[in-house]
């Protein structure tokens, strides 16, 4: 690294540079007897190199000052060449201030090192994650006869707390507290241990020391009690937060634009958006502009939520007050769009991103790659993939898996597999994810045996597999009528470690009712019950059509009836099978008190519902019944299908031919008026 800059001569601009720095209007050198002047800390204020760097353009620049300086070091002092170092540190790149420090070290004739040296090698040893070396520092401060100062332990708490060594940061807290006046903690001293220990989500010992920097009458400042409300937030403790943001506020320390932005992603994380709008109205009034983080927050919570218009709104807000949208903003309303399958739109926006300056990232790429696959255009989803390529963007897991179930959605098992086949060329491994894709692809196209075939790969992999994993394969068992093999996965769970869930149970239940094995599903049922786990909509509407196949009526609507007891509403599909177990035993009126039941409590009744009741009320013989359902279908906008003709026609051509062929002129006109009309 640093055997590119030496050189015999140096340039004119560091010449300049030399003359400049070795000016003495910097700041104070060391003061007497080892301890520093109060004046230069060396956090928290400029070291005023305006003017160096106003000649060192580039690192190279900067190493070629140090290698003159070096070489005419009788002319420069410790305070000089530390003027260098901490313009090397704003170019971030404290590695290569170690390096030069440590050839200081080894020159023949010592370069004078002093205190402020010994603060800036600290620095950057903490911002290198070498703590060890940073502590190393502090005792050579105390051997060569200085005294650390307040930014001395201050900088060394903050690297302790980056790498979550709480307990070594409170002990050094305890030292300064030992060592006298000069080491006194301030603000920063507590601010960086609160925040640290709220990283680590101990929101208690964060309070504590709260109140102990209280009671050693230090005022905390808004940062500290943004840290701690930050992280009440993000654990749902929206009380605590709201009490502490009451308190800051009555002792004198006001909510800054964090603070607002903090309790109002905590909000919206747990969709309490009437308290969200609230503290932005409450904001707004006290004339504190949200950035662009808190309208992300915003933007991102209510798209997620699928409240795209309030989104929409806030994006316009956020337009119209002069603040930039990020690659953040972007990104969430194209998602919004994609997911109202709004693609153009969505691809409008991301053109929109280039020139307005903003780049899209690979979570850009990703949002749009999923709104092509649910699009179902899922080569415009490889066009994509393709172009973040081209510039220089390496798609992640996510991307892939993206891509990966838009084709097996197509049922193209190839071109997913071509794809899986390239995330691992370009080095990517894929995870539980990826592989859990391909399984269900393979279960719902038909191909069993190279699920059952990828199951086991992966149980021999010593792949964590879950128990969403194992409901595809179970799944895929059941709807390839090989229910034993489904129910031995089942029968093996607890030896994996697992322990079935509601969908577990739903899939079984489902598959057994549907083989006629009801005994089987109704045991499955009960033991369900047993272990104290609640059925879904999806398990009762399987029973329901068990009971209705075993021609038990009464039961199928004693079960139905008992949904509402246990807080589960039936679907369109639930009511449905009920009303196909009514007009099967010739009880169609009892089905269309049903159908009723449904439009009552605003669920749609669909075509299935529809020709099941036709069915119903040619079985019975009631023709004009099942003409009227027919009337209704069409009035509902509803176009009858190619099975609703056949079950018409065939009801009445057994009784009346001529009724038959008016039918089906008259159905044809309202057919062909619908086709018209959209």
């Amino acid at each position: 690294m640093l055997a590119r800059v030496f050189r015999s001569e140096p340039s004119s601009s560091i010449a300049a540079s030399a003359r400049l720095i070795n000016t003495r209007f910097f700041h104070h050198r060391v003061a007497h007897e080892g301890t520093v002047s109060k004046r230069l800390p060396f956090e928290g204020e400029s070291l005023r190199l305006r003017r160096v760097s106003h000649y060192i353009k580039s690192l190279d620049d900067a190493i070629g000052l140090f290698d003159y300086m070096v070489q005419s070091r009788h002319l420069y002092s410790a305070v000089d060449f530390n003027k260098l170092m901490g313009v090397i540190v704003r170019m971030n790149r404290p590695d290569v201030v170690i390096s030069l420090y440590q050839k200081m070290e080894l020159l023949p004739d010592n370069i004078p090192i002093d205190f402020y040296s010994f603060n800036i090698l600290i620095k950057c040893f903490c911002s290198c994650r070498e703590l060890y070396f940073a502590l190393s520092t502090l005792g050579k401060i105390n051997k060569l006869g200085f005294q650390p100062d307040v930014v001395t332990f201050n900088t060394l708490i903050h690297g302790l707390c980056l790498q979550d060594r709480i307990s070594e940061a409170l002990a050094l807290l305890d030292r300064m507290g030992e060592e006298g006046r000069l080491h006194q903690p301030n603000r920063l001293t507590y601010g960086a241990i609160v925040n640290g220990m709220c990283q680590m989500g101990d929101t208690d010992s964060a309070l504590d020391l709260l109140r102990k920097m209280e009671e050693s009458r230090i005022k905390p400042h808004t940062a500290i009690y943004n840290s701690i409300i930050d992280r009440f937030c993000k654990d749902g403790q929206h009380g605590d937060a709201q009490n502490l943001f009451t308190e800051m506020q009555g002792k004198g320390v006001f909510p800054n634009v964090i603070t607002y932005s903090c309790m109002i992603h905590g909000y919206c994380r747990y969709g309490r958006w009437s308290d969200a709008e609230r503290l932005l109205r409450d904001m707004i009034e006290r004339q504190i502009s949200p950035n662009v983080f808190t309208f992300n927050t915003l933007i991102y919570s209510f798209v997620n939520e699928g409240k795209f218009s309030e989104a929409q709104e806030l994006y316009e807000e956020m337009l119209s007050r002069g603040i930039v949208p990020n690659v953040v903003t972007y990104s969430s309303i194209i998602n919004g769009l994609c997911k109202r399958d709004r693609l153009d739109d969505a691809k409008h926006m991301f053109d929109l991103m280039a020139t307005k300056g903003c780049s899209p990232d690979v979570v850009t790429f990703t949002t749009l790659i999923d709104g092509c696959c649910r699009a179902k255009r899922v080569d415009g989803g490889v066009e994509l993939l393709r172009e973040m390529s081209r510039r220089g963007l390496v798609p992640d897991t996510f991307t892939y898996n993206t891509l990966i179930h838009g084709f097996c959605q197509l049922g193209d098992l190839n071109a997913a597999q071509d794809l899986l086949n390239e995330m691992i060329s370009h080095g990517l491994r894929p995870n539980i994810v990826t592989h859990s894709i391909m399984l269900h692809g393979f279960c719902v196209n038909g191909k069993p045996e190279m699920a059952w075939k990828l199951f086991k790969a992966m149980q021999k992999s010593n792949m964590d597999l879950d128990i969403r994993t194992y409901n595809i394969i179970i799944h895929g068992m059941c709807k390839a009528n090989n229910v034993d093999e489904a129910w031995n996965l089942f029968t093996n769970l607890p030896l994996s470690g697992l322990e079935p869930g509601v969908q577990t149970y739903s899939i079984l239940i489902s598959a057994f009712a549907k083989a006629g094995n009801f005994s089987r599903a109704d045991y499955i049922y009960m033991e369900m019950l047993r272990k104290g786990i609640v059925p879904n909509t999806v398990t009762y509407t399987s029973m329901v059509d068990g009971l209705c196949k075993q021609n038990r009526l009464d039961e199928a609507k004693e079960m139905f009836d008992s949904m509402a007891n246990n807080r589960c509403s039936p679907n369109e599909v639930t009511f449905t099978t009920l009303i196909n177990g009514y007009c099967k035993a010739e009880k169609v009126y009892d089905g269309m008190e049903l159908a009723c039941e449904m439009y009552q409590r605003g669920i749609v009744v669909d075509s299935i519902t529809y020709r099941t009741l036709i069915d119903g009320f040619f079985r019975v013989g009631d023709f004009n019944g099942a003409l009227d359902i027919v009337e209704e279908m069409i009035s509902s906008g509803l176009c009858p299908d190619t099975n609703t003709f056949y079950s018409m026609l065939v009801g009445l051509c057994s009784k009346e031919a001529q009724k038959a062929v008016a039918l089906f002129e008259n159905l044809w006109k309202s057919v062909d008026h619908q086709l018209e009309d959209g």
